[in-house]
């Protein structure tokens, strides 16, 4: 009998991936073609020397005495304000959770479903004496040999500073979004986002307004670590890293 099952069971997944296959086949390629479009011009040092500024603000996420960490943030909101006015004039801002930042871009059209650009402020702290194991001091923003040194450059004010700035270029040409656009930047993603994105989205909640897609922090790009791919490849995330509690119900 459980052979049977066995052998019934692999029939089923015979047949489910002979019909992907063939789906597959008889789909074809669904990729737009697209032509580039042509590079802008853009003040790299300016823009470089912005992350470096983020940088330089401590916004570090702790467990415990996050709000020691208080003035580092508000150093951070300072500088944005004066990088982007036109983010923090034109759209409406909003402060979550004590230091997190919404904005609410409005669309043109207000049947148009929304959608969220996230990214984060706070960075992880320094591992105690590993201080001297940093080709840069880890704070110092320094703008070096093409890249913009310490921590967050990459993870994730390189993002942040990224998104502000595409939102400030396309306001100064006046540029008007058919949907939407929250951009939603929370301050303490590395312990779990409850106080930042998690309080986001029950206030979007609390609106009704429900997104059509969201956009957040990209993974890496990758060479020379997969066996058998020999060119750079870009790994793509589909989901948002997360926790499950579960309750046991134990008879007495």
């Amino acid at each position: 009998m459980l052979k049977r099952i066995v052998l019934g069971l692999l029939a089923l997944v015979g047949l489910a991936v002979i019909g992907l296959a063939a789906n597959a086949l008889r789909q074809g390629s669904r990729q737009i073609d697209v032509p580039p479009l042509a590079p802008l011009a853009l003040d790299v040092p300016a823009i470089a020397a912005s992350l470096g500024a983020a940088v330089r603000a401590r916004t570090i996420s702790l467990e415990e005495g996050g709000e020691q960490a208080a003035p580092a943030f508000a150093a951070l909101h300072a500088h944005l304000q004066a990088r982007y006015p036109l983010v923090f004039a034109q759209l409406t801002p909003e402060v979550v959770g004590g230091h997190s930042l919404l904005f609410t871009w409005q669309g043109s059209e207000p049947g148009a479903k929304p959608i969220g650009l996230m990214a984060h402020q706070d960075v992880v702290p320094i591992a105690p004496g590993t201080e001297g194991d940093w080709q840069q001091p880890p704070f110092s923003g320094v703008i070096e040999g093409g890249f913009v040194w310490g921590r967050g450059a990459w993870d994730d004010k390189g993002n942040l500073i990224a998104e502000l700035e595409a939102v400030e270029r396309l306001l100064a040409d006046g540029f008007k979004p058919r949907r939407t656009v929250y951009l939603m930047f929370g301050h303490d993603e590395e312990i779990g986002g409850q106080q930042g994105a998690a309080q986001i989205a029950a206030l979007l909640q609390q609106r009704g307004i429900k997104l059509d897609f969201v956009l957040d922090e990209g993974l890496l790009i990758i060479s020379g670590v997969l066996p058998g791919l020999d060119v750079p490849a870009a790994a793509i995330g589909i989901a948002e890293k997360g926790y499950l509690t579960v309750k046991l119900s134990v008879p007495a």
